[in-house]
């Protein structure tokens, strides 16, 4: 068993496409056993306060796939529903949680693309625009590189159905995320695991016809 954790500021906090938050601070501690690894990550806004977020995954690395069990919690503008209490500690019809199952699997090592999908199966915020349960899912094929010992990834996220609650976008299929990012890290002199960063990100919500050019600093250990 091993543990890791670090933390990022990062100018804008998107989430798959779609502004959450400006300029933010996001912790991260990670637990792993094996093949499993439990993953709690955060985020503060540090402008106004006013969002927070709290991640608990759970995940199983079989070869190339990765199944996750996630518990999503946030407070902001889905959390403005009157009909979802911001309490952490609620998890009856009007908790802020969401519930999300996802699976992740890299075709080959030759062509490492990474094809996602991920469903949320409970949360009073996860409706369509009839206010009816939506499983809002998320799909994304993504693709990593290197260009001259930059770590790049391009990519492309769509919403299959709609999930308005969710994702604040009412429409059916959609792409919201069209991503192209960049970063390089370095390892600290005289330490074995510690490693700060660098990091840019280019994102296009087609859905939204918004744009977004994010930078962060990272810190590893």
């Amino acid at each position: 068993m091993s543990f890791s954790g670090g933390a990022d500021i990062v100018s804008t906090y998107l989430w798959r496409g779609v502004y959450e938050a400006g300029v933010s601070f996001q912790p991260t501690l990670v637990m792993t056993a094996g093949n499993f690894s439990a993953t709690a990550w955060g985020s503060v806004d540090f402008a106004s306060t006013t969002y927070k977020e709290m991640d608990l995954t759970l995940a199983y690395t079989l070869g190339p796939v990765t199944l996750s069990l996630a518990d999503l919690y946030w407070t902001g503008a889905y959390t403005d529903r009157e009909s979802v209490d911001r309490n952490y500690f609620r998890f009856g019809s009007d908790s802020p949680h969401r519930v999300e199952v996802g699976a992740s699997w890299v075709v080959s090592e030759k062509v490492p693309f990474t094809l996602s999908w991920y469903t949320v199966l409970f949360g009073a915020a996860d409706v369509n625009a009839e206010g009816e349960r939506a499983y809002a899912s998320y799909f994304e094929v993504a693709y990593p590189f290197s260009v001259k010992g930059v770590d790049m990834k391009a990519g492309v996220g769509m919403v299959p159905w709609n999930a308005v609650g969710t994702y604040g976008i009412d429409r059916d299929f959609y792409v919201q995320n069209v991503f192209l990012n960049a970063g390089k890290s370095w390892n600290i002199k005289g330490t074995e695991s510690m490693s700060i960063g660098i990091f840019t990100n280019l994102v296009w919500n087609p859905a939204m016809e918004d744009v977004n050019f994010v930078g962060g600093f990272s810190f590893r250990m």
